[in-house]
């Protein structure tokens, strides 16, 4: 039997839900970042490679169903604003974060980093002001690191704004619809696949650097997830469909993962390779979206909490897994011990940071967040707009 139809509401729990898993999931991500074979910015004298097919994986799905997620929040956001106020926002919860981050949050992850390979040998009072020679990483202690994701989100919501006007036309409305209409049909939604095989594939050659400017297949990938999940925000019934489909679409995500793991990949083609690991990205979204709908369907006593936090424990997980990882390297134990010492520890302190930024009204803004609570009966210029 199906589920009951959902209410229009402006509460997404679903959502809110597989943002908060995404992060966790990125936090387990980037502590095992520090024992594979891969560079990264603090690494373990033993690396552990079995954690590399996993992580190989969750690789292909952690932060495309965060842009996915956001590039739905601006559809529901939209409901609410004008493009006016909806630009004011995004610029207060993304390019001040952003800013912040960059002078702030991110320059002791390259102290650190360069403490560990030797670079540097001073206090971090005089590593500070390289910072201020905006130099890039590498050559330079310039960087946004893994805050990538938020600069390029930033950059999409002001491209698309010339798109957001467009659909709120009359012309606009008839194709909403349209589209609605064909994601509700069939198996579509899957087919949504093909422009983003074609980017990886076309572009290949590429490399993934997060640096915007240079970064074309990344910029590409990222911007067509956040318009799929602008357009899914904006057409419900593609979401009445995913349900439907939560069965085919997890089948096709389960075989698209064999594919992926199992078979000899040296072995086979370039190109069948990267659209099978396509496949798999855009399949195992719909299915994490599908499931979550049906699932996830009012919101648990934690979630809005967890919610709330979800965007400075991003902002400050990657920084605390480095400091942490690093003076984890003087443990005398092995690598298993290591992972889970510097996975604990690591999120218990980005938690404890990111508890204190909610209480601090001066800081609440600088991480994303929104104003604290009025007290009952106090009406804030929020609530009266």
């Amino acid at each position: 039997m199906s589920a009951p139809p959902r209410p229009v509401t402006a509460h997404h729990p679903d959502l809110d839900w597989l943002r908060v898993l995404a992060i966790v999931v990125l936090h387990l991500f980037h502590t095992g970042m520090m024992f594979n074979t891969w560079e990264w910015h603090v690494k373990s004298p033993q690396a552990l490679p079995a954690l590399e097919p996993v992580m190989s994986v969750l690789h292909l799905v952690r932060m495309p169903l965060l842009m996915v997620i956001s590039g739905a929040g601006t559809a529901f956001a939209l409901r609410r604003r004008g493009l006016g106020a909806f630009t004011k926002d995004r610029t207060k919860r993304l390019f001040l974060p952003l800013v912040f981050g960059m002078f702030v949050v991110v320059p002791p992850q390259i102290y650190v980093e360069r403490l560990f390979r030797g670079q540097f040998q001073g206090s971090y009072a005089e590593f500070y002001p390289t910072v201020f020679g905006f130099v890039p990483y590498p050559a330079g202690s310039f960087s946004w690191h893994h805050l990538w994701f938020v600069a390029y989100l930033f950059v999409y919501c002001l491209l698309a704004l010339p798109l957001f006007a467009a659909l709120r036309t009359q012309a606009g409305g008839r194709f909403l619809a349209w589209a609605d209409a064909w994601l509700s049909r069939g198996v579509n939604v899957l087919w949504l696949v093909v422009p983003l095989a074609l980017t990886r594939v076309l572009l290949r050659d590429f490399p993934e650097t997060h640096a915007l400017l240079d970064d074309p297949r990344t910029f590409l990938l990222y911007g067509l997830l956040f318009l799929y999940g602008h357009l899914l925000g904006r057409c419900p019934g593609a979401w009445d469909r995913l349900v439907a489909l939560r069965h085919v679409l997890l089948a096709v995500a389960v075989a698209a993962l064999f594919v992926e793991v199992v078979l000899p990949w040296p072995l086979m083609p370039v190109v069948p390779a990267i659209v099978g690991g396509t496949v798999l990205l855009w399949s195992g979204l719909l299915t994490a979206l599908a499931y979550a709908r049906h699932r996830v369907r009012t919101a648990p006593a934690w979630l809005p909490r967890a919610q709330a936090l979800s965007y400075p424990f991003y902002i400050l997980h990657q920084t605390v897994i480095v400091c942490v990882g690093f003076l984890c390297l003087r443990l005398p134990v092995g690598p298993w011990a290591m992972l889970l010492a510097v996975l604990l520890l690591s999120f218990t302190v980005t938690l404890a940071l990111c508890e204190g930024v909610s209480r601090v009204s001066w800081l609440r803004p600088l991480f994303g967040m929104k104003p604290r609570a009025a007290p009952p009966g106090v009406l804030t210029p929020e609530a009266v707009g």
